[in-house]
């Protein structure tokens, strides 16, 4: 893998429970996270937005989606989580991963649900130390997520506005 960018495909499993696929991103998760429980991968699962496959069909990423209410912006958010296999950490590949998801929730965002639980945006929290160490833009130029403070464990919170946002 080192030195090399292999050819990646996104799928978009967004409510598609009864994927193939799932099977491979449950045992990608039980892998990298092994404190998971069935529970917790089983409703993962069904919030799975894109995975990210090599063309010989391993998954090596996945994105996630959730509505949640984000008391401090007084809206919901769809709360957004990645993870790509760190065998397949390229450089752009979160960009990539992030504007793929972001466009996608965004083209949906206006008839998802319930008019009053609509999402005006994306939120998410940055886990991984080397982004937050290395990546200290306000604004990430790619995904445009913009920083907005820190979680109470120290994460920074990145949050991004669909064009048609209304507060």
């Amino acid at each position: 893998m080192e030195g090399t960018k292999p050819q990646l495909i996104f799928e978009n499993l967004w409510l598609k429970p009864d994927s193939p696929v799932h099977h491979q991103i449950r045992q990608l998760w039980k892998k990298h996270f092994p404190s998971l429980s069935e529970e917790q991968v089983d409703k993962r699962l069904n919030q799975v937005v894109f995975a990210v496959q090599t063309k010989a069909g391993e998954v090596v990423g996945v994105s996630t989606a959730f509505r949640a209410y984000v008391q401090q912006l007084r809206n919901h958010m769809y709360a957004f989580r990645f993870f790509i296999d760190p065998a397949y950490r390229i450089p752009g590949l979160m960009e990539v991963i992030l504007v793929k998801t972001r466009d996608f929730m965004e083209e949906i965002s206006q008839t998802d649900g319930p008019e009053d639980k609509r999402c005006i945006g994306m939120i998410t929290l940055v886990e991984n130390e080397r982004i937050m160490k290395y990546r200290t833009e306000a604004i990430f130029p790619a995904s445009k997520m913009v920083y907005i403070g820190n979680s109470p464990k120290g994460y920074q919170i990145r949050a991004y506005y669909f064009k048609k946002a209304l507060i």
